[in-house]
């Protein structure tokens, strides 16, 4: 697969990973004030199209595995006006972590090729550290899905989550080169 052909794919992941409000806003960063070039109007043509294509996809997305949970938690009426205000926090929540986990990954692709044993450490430091941060905003809301449902339904709901960041996480394992 070629580089750029991985790289389009990877973003239309990283779409699911990370919030729509910082790309939205560095979509709509004026563009420097000198005249581009062609080359470099290109590019910035190329890139506010896969902004716009990120953001349609994390929508799509953000739909699709909304209407997975419903369809899967069975909620009753009085718990589901419990659950969607919890769970639209939770995801709001993980959304940020895994806004560091693109940062990580984005700076892994511009490397990978030339990274060195330093790079490679920290890299493995910041992944670490950014699977705390997802451990602990679930344990953090462990706690307040469990204020508000039946204990089946809870683990429900993790089991749906983590099956749905399962399928995320193997398109990213297929799509990220590995370090050389």
């Amino acid at each position: 697969m070629s580089k750029v052909v991985r790289w389009t794919t990877l973003v239309a992941t990283l779409a699911v990973l990370s919030a729509t409000a910082p790309l939205a806003a560095r979509a709509q960063t004026p563009a420097p004030a000198p005249v581009p070039s062609s080359e470099a109007k290109a590019v910035e043509d190329a890139e506010r199209d896969i902004n716009s294509e990120i953001e349609l996809t994390r929508a799509s997305i953000q739909l699709r595995r909304q209407a997975l949970v419903t369809s899967a938690m069975d909620l009753e009426t009085k718990e589901a006006e419990v659950f969607w205000p919890l769970y639209r926090e939770y995801r709001t929540e993980m959304l940020k972590v895994n806004d560091r986990f693109v940062t990580l990954l984005t700076g892994y692709l511009e490397s990978y090729d030339n990274l060195t044993d330093q790079q490679a450490n920290k890299l493995l430091d910041d992944y670490v550290s950014i699977e705390k941060g997802r451990t602990a905003v679930k344990s953090k809301y462990l706690s307040k899905f469990r204020k508000v449902l039946p204990g089946r339904k809870v683990a429900r709901f993790f089991q749906i989550d983590h099956k749905l960041d399962a399928v995320i996480n193997a398109d990213l394992a297929a799509s990220i080169p590995l370090a050389r």
